[in-house]
């Protein structure tokens, strides 16, 4: 279960991290360096998160274990 969790957390961490660094800025009226670089991260994460559910989806699709075993 965690193994399948991991993806999402990194993109719901993504999510929560970019929007409340946008946030900050907009509440503050600027832009700072750390709050620039915390977006940043978070968009990072989601991106990461996202790459990996799919590479997990073609693998799982491609597995020949997956596609011997029986219906």
């Amino acid at each position: 279960m965690l193994y399948d969790a991991k993806p999402w957390v990194f993109i719901g961490l993504g999510v929560v991290l970019a929007l409340g660094a946008m946030l900050w800025s907009l509440s503050a009226g600027l832009w700072t360096v750390w709050r620039g670089l915390l977006c940043f991260a978070g968009a990072g994460l989601a991106i990461v998160g996202g790459a990996t559910l799919q590479l997990r989806q073609d693998y799982r699709a491609r597995s020949k274990w997956r596609r011997d075993a029986p219906p």
